[in-house]
């Protein structure tokens, strides 16, 4: 049938389109709610209105999932709020990293997941007076985080709650159109496996809708296995056979499934350079919470390392030694770096005071970033080479700075001393997301030099973008 080889070609094409463009635009939006949820989670701990999940570091996420929602009262806020909180930040980190955007993985179970993890919190009616108890303990939390805060604070929480409202209306919009091409992919897989089985009696089936229905129920289970038959799906395939206005359906669903090339194409021709650029300036932003905790849990660690029992007369020096300003001996330690692709070791020695300074400062600079202000203004108002160079140092300068902490995770589990080590606090998670953010910066370096790269090459050639 001429119609079923048109819905084939046309499925085979949308589904390139969901894959290659509208899902991993879906994924650019999940990255950026998951940004301003870490920077909202990490002003709410430092103003000590929420109490950080206690088990968050013992926790292993496998598969996508929602959190709860039950309700509970304005006095549980802190601890309450401080785990569900934690734990959709955690979700949508292994959504960004672990997660793979494609037709084939985001099936309608999966969908269904992702739309209830969005609602675990009405971004788009934060109220105080919410019937949801998780968006009414937010909305309390986010009006008490803004009180007294500095102005940079301010504006960090309302760039990021806006963005949050952005983020999760365009995410449940891609949901809702991905969703309904799942149907059209489900009833175009049944004609492709039904209606080419040998078994399948097509006369049979074509005489009545009765029939059609009758013939597809023998052979599903034989053809489909276990999958879920959703009878409302099947009928509109009948009527797109068999009904009377059959080939109005037929028009209709095959324009549905059309791709705009031409849209597709004045978007491509818009790209900017510069804004690829500042866009990859930006990602740095996620990096200023993620450093700011490492540096809390390093310099415990570190005080867990170099602890020792000082006797009355090392305590009596130490405290002379401060009264006379005298300056204490640098803190050093020497860890044992692995490089990955060769195996081969190496050792290097660390300054401890140095490291936690340089973690400080970036944490403070990427911070600004996050927030738009003046560092992420003196950048954007640069040269393009020069802010170009600035995200190359950063990029390289934060993957020297991730191998050396991860060496550090591997020192201090096996250097503070052992009745010690169980207060050692682990770092592999706020790793992983180090690291994720590192790419994340460095794909969109790439993806900027690429337009730049075409630009050049269209240029050469006497075509104006």
């Amino acid at each position: 049938m001429i119609f079923t080889s048109q819905l084939e070609v046309a499925l085979m094409a949308k589904q390139g389109w969901f894959n290659t463009e509208r899902l991993q635009g879906m994924l650019e939006q999940f990255r950026l709610l998951f940004t301003c949820v870490r920077n909202l989670n990490e002003v709410f701990v430092k103003r000590s209105l929420i109490q950080p999940d206690p088990y968050k570091l013992e926790s292993r996420i496998s598969e996508i999932g929602t959190i709860e929602t039950s309700g509970f009262t304005e006095n549980e806020d802190p601890i309450v709020l401080g785990k569900r909180f934690s734990d959709y930040e955690m979700m949508l980190d292994f959504i960004c990293t672990y997660f793979r955007f494609s037709v084939e993985n985001i099936t309608v179970n999966r969908i269904k997941t992702l739309n209830e993890l969005l609602n675990a919190f009405d971004w788009s009616n934060l109220s105080s007076n919410s019937s949801k108890s998780n968006t009414r303990a937010l909305a309390s939390t986010i009006q008490k985080a803004r009180v007294n805060a500095p102005n940079v604070t301010v504006s960090l929480i309302n760039d990021s709650v806006e963005k949050c409202v952005k983020c999760s209306k365009v995410i449940a919009a891609n949901l809702s159109e991905l969703a309904d091409f799942q149907k059209e992919m489900y009833k175009g897989n049944l004609r492709k496996d039904l209606f080419e089985h040998p078994d399948f009696d097509k006369k049979k089936a074509f005489s009545s809708p009765e029939a059609e229905m009758t013939e597809i129920k023998r052979l599903y289970v034989k053809t489909t296995g276990k999958k879920t038959f959703y009878t409302d799906l099947v009928q509109e395939i009948i009527a797109e056979d068999q009904g009377n206005d059959r080939l109005a359906l037929r028009k209709k669903l095959l324009d549905k499934l059309e791709i705009k090339l031409t849209e597709a194409k004045k978007e491509t021709r818009t790209v900017n350079p510069h804004d690829l650029l500042m866009s990859a300036v930006f990602s740095l932003g996620v990096m200023g919470s993620i450093l700011n905790g490492l540096y809390v849990k390093l310099s415990d660690n570190f005080d867990l390392l170099f602890a020792e029992k000082k006797s009355l007369f090392a305590k009596f020096l130490a405290a002379l030694k401060k009264a006379l300003g005298l300056k204490e001996k640098e803190r050093e330690c020497t860890v044992v770096i692995v490089d990955q692709q060769s195996g081969s070791r190496s050792t290097q020695d660390v300054n401890v005071n140095a490291l936690l300074a340089q973690i400080s400062k970036l944490s403070h600079i990427y911070s600004g970033i996050a927030a738009k202000g003046n560092e992420y203004n003196k950048i954007n108002a640069a040269k393009e080479d020069d802010a170009l160079i600035f995200l190359n140092r950063q990029i390289q300068e934060n993957q020297k700075l991730f191998t050396i902490i991860n060496a550090l995770d591997d020192h201090f589990k096996s250097h503070v001393e052992v009745l010690e080590r169980p207060k050692v606090k682990g770092l592999k998670i706020d790793l992983s997301s180090y690291r994720n953010a590192i790419i994340a910066a460095n794909k969109k370096r790439g993806e900027y030099a690429s337009a730049k790269e075409e630009i050049e090459q269209m240029q050469k050639l006497g075509i104006k973008g």
